[in-house]
Order: structure tokens, then sequence, then C-alpha cells
């Protein structure tokens, strides 16, 4: 996500950073047409969304192009890749395979998805607003994009690892449910905008680095991932528990 700055760069310089930011949205579209025919390309594409997430802000930063304009059309990338794809993806897959005639309570599910992302990038973005140095050191709830890999994989884990029990519609609209109230909870998690040392950067980007290898080689990556997140979920409620205990 892009921090917000007072002064704009100039209108060239911000179309750079903004261009990799629109291809995730265009990645978060194509996720959303592929979810009914093929899901795991539908999941493949919201890797592709991912990673434009992750290098537009530091495209910006390379050109010179840190913007007001370019941190909101980043939350508005983040809420149609990361809060509308992905609920649709496991809406289409696992909890209404055949859409219904009328309304269907499940879509309720994915709704609170979608709203609670809303939320946690609305509060996000207030708190990066008061923060102007740059990136925050920790993050306040799970961040939108790791919510949405977090199901995305797991959908992957089906067709990669043959789990058929991750397609149960009671597991997955847990699954949606506890990443929104993990989304708009306070727990404290670590930044992957600002690292504390090199060797926790080297880590995070090697175990990426890995996960994507492996899809490329035809590999479970999207497994892989899927278990990277667990761990990172870990690590903060690791630090929640600490902390509780040292109050």
């Amino acid at each position: 996500m892009t921090a917000t700055v007072s002064s704009e760069p100039p209108p060239w310089r911000i179309a750079v950073p903004s261009s990799v930011t629109l291809t995730g949205i265009f990645f978060g579209l194509l996720s959303i047409a592929l979810a009914a025919d093929q899901p795991y390309a539908a999941c493949l594409a919201l890797i592709g969304a991912s990673l434009c997430d992750m290098i537009d802000g530091r495209v910006a930063r390379v050109v010179g192009a840190r913007s007001n304009f370019g941190a909101e059309l980043d939350s508005l990338a983040d809420i149609v890749s990361f809060g509308l794809a992905p609920a649709w993806l496991v809406y289409r897959w696992s909890l209404s395979p055949t859409l219904p005639g009328g309304f269907d309570p499940w879509l309720l599910v994915a709704f609170a998805f979608v709203a609670a992302g809303a939320v946690r990038l609305a509060r996000f973005n207030t708190k990066q607003g008061s923060s102007p140095g740059g990136p925050i050191d920790e993050f306040e709830g799970m961040p939108i994009p790791v919510a949405a890999m977090f199901v995305t994989t797991m959908v992957m884990s089906n067709y990669e690892l043959g789990i058929e029990a991750v397609r149960e519609p009671r597991i997955m609209a847990s699954a949606l449910v506890l990443c929104s109230l993990l989304m708009v909870s306070r727990l404290p998690l670590p930044s992957y905008k600002r690292f504390r040392n090199r060797v926790t950067k080297t880590v995070f980007y090697t175990l990426i680095a890995c996960g994507l290898l492996m899809l490329a080689l035809g590999l479970p990556g999207g497994s892989a991932l899927l278990g990277f997140t667990c761990l990172y979920l870990i690590i903060g409620f690791g630090r929640w528990i600490s902390r509780r205990r040292a109050g």
C-alpha cells in the first residue's frame, strides 16, 4: 500500500506505479471471470494481483512517485482484487457452485468478508495518514491481501493436494468468517512493508519466491504459500499472547 504524502509528483511519474496497480485490478477482474469454470486459474490470477500489490509501492518509491492519488488507487484496487474477487471465488467454488434462483443466504458470508476488508482498508488508511514518515512497523488486524491469499491458497490446496474436505461449504464459510473477524481485530502482525532487519526481509522474500517457483514448476506452490500464511498468523498470535502476559 502506498504511503500518503503532502506534495504530489508530476502526473507522468504517478502513471508508472499506477499502471502496476491497475494491472492488479485487471487480475482481480480476471479472477472473477474465471471463478465459475476455472477456479484454479482464478486463484493464479489472484496471485498475480498480490504480486502487483507487493511491487507498486516499491515502484513508486524508485521513480519518486509516492502520492495521495496512488494511495487512494491502491485501496480501490485492494477492495476489488482482495475483497470482491476472493469472496466471489469462494462463493462460486464452494458455497454456491450453481447460482440459486432467489436470494442465497451464503451470499451474506461472502459479503461479510468484503465488508470487513473495506473496514480494514479504511482503518489502515487512517492510521497511515497519521504516520507520514512511511510504512508503519506493525499491522493492526489481518491485512486484506493476507486474508485473500489465505482463502485463495485453501482453494489451491484442494487441487494440489487433493484435500476434498476443503470444498465443504461449512469449512470455507468458516474460513471467510475467521478472516473477516481477524481483519477487524486488533491482532498485531508483522509489517511486510518495513522490516526490522535484513535477515527477516530475506526470509520473507525467500519463502514467497519458493512458493512462486513451485507454482512455475507445477508443484503445490499454493499449498506452500498457505503454510507461509498460516506461519505469519501464528507469529501474530504469538505476539498477542506475549503482550497479554506482559500486560
